[in-house]
């Protein structure tokens, strides 16, 4: 492991610490009614674990096999960011009636998701780097079989550990912004993802 994938190991532990924590302190306040609430700690758990996952793939030479995880991450995190900006318990009633019976075209509207980061001030990177990879993720790596070579186009490089765990600090960063709109001075710095994992533009 490099020195600069070590630190975004480092930033990714510190994250799930920092919202654990957060969800510590709020603990009593939680209420099984408040849809809000629901919603963000639903989502909150899933990117915790769909960050580990990616993170795992990224330091076993399989980077590229996590970008769909990395797709998944961002939505999340873009889900969480709109539920916290305002009118939260509106917002969180209509997301779960919108992935009540969802396929994967409705669930990852590429669309929806494009006009919502621009609206919420998402990092052009990120946009670039977990939207833009259907293409590094069917063709790199495709050389694996016996006689593989043969075909050069199939040599693409795709994504780097570094990238892929890079761009995931900086959606984890918008993780916890979201937990701290919601639930204001309980999980604070989320600027500090952004700025240690240098992915804003």
């Amino acid at each position: 492991m490099s020195k600069t994938q070590d630190r975004y190991v480092q930033l990714l532990g510190l994250a799930k610490s920092r919202i654990d924590h957060g969800f510590s302190q709020v603990g009593r306040r939680l209420s099984p009614a408040d849809a809000a609430q629901r919603a963000l700690m639903m989502l909150a758990s899933r990117a915790v674990a769909i960050s580990n996952a990616l993170m795992l793939l990224a330091l076993n030479n399989h980077a590229n096999e996590g970008l769909p995880l990395l797709r998944s991450l961002l939505q999340l995190a873009v889900e969480m960011r709109w539920i916290a900006e305002k009118e939260g318990g509106k917002r969180a009633e209509e997301f779960f009636e919108h992935h009540r019976d969802a396929d994967w075209d409705k669930l990852w509207s590429t669309g929806r998701l494009r006009e919502r980061m621009r609206h919420l001030g998402f990092q052009k990177s990120l946009e670039e780097r977990a939207l833009m990879s259907c293409y590094d993720h069917l063709h790199a790596n495709a050389q694996g079989l016996p006689w593989g070579h043969v075909f050069a186009d199939n040599a693409q490089k795709g994504v780097t550990a570094e990238e892929a765990l890079r761009s995931a600090c900086a959606i984890m960063g918008h993780v916890i912004k979201a937990l701290d709109l919601h639930w204001p001075g309980m999980f604070p710095e989320a600027e500090q993802w952004w700025e240690k994992s240098d992915t804003r533009q």
